[in-house]
């Protein structure tokens, strides 16, 4: 609930009841936030020289998933904010087709108006 209201606010979305893509997304992406605070979760933690290993090298598996992570992260903020950019994009030209659209029938009606009138 408090996800739909934020999608909504936030980005202007309209977010589905149940499986949601976006929520989807944004619970797959607090996740690692939870793990990774855990005290002690990583060798690095205890060890900060680790962070210079290289990823293939045996212990350094918290880069496999720092990476990992950073593209969950980078996914849960990113996705919405394109369907919003790409919203805003497309809104106006439809308002602008609207308005040319009742314009268009208001001229139409007037030219009907005046040349009743004129006759």
């Amino acid at each position: 609930m408090a996800g739909e209201t934020i999608m909504s606010i936030s980005y202007g979305l309209n977010v589905k009841p149940t499986d949601d893509p976006y929520i989807k997304t944004a619970e797959q992406g607090v996740h690692p936030l939870v793990a990774a605070a855990v005290p002690g979760a990583f060798l690095v933690d205890t060890l900060p020289l680790l962070k210079y290993v290289p990823e293939w090298m045996p212990g350094a598996g918290f880069k496999t998933k720092a990476r990992e992570w950073k593209i969950l992260a980078r996914t849960m903020v990113e996705a919405p904010y394109a369907v919003t950019k790409q919203m805003m994009v497309i809104l106006p030209l439809n308002i602008l087709a609207d308005i040319y659209e009742s314009s268009s029938r208001l001229i139409g009606f007037l030219r009907h108006a005046l040349c009743a009138i004129a006759f």
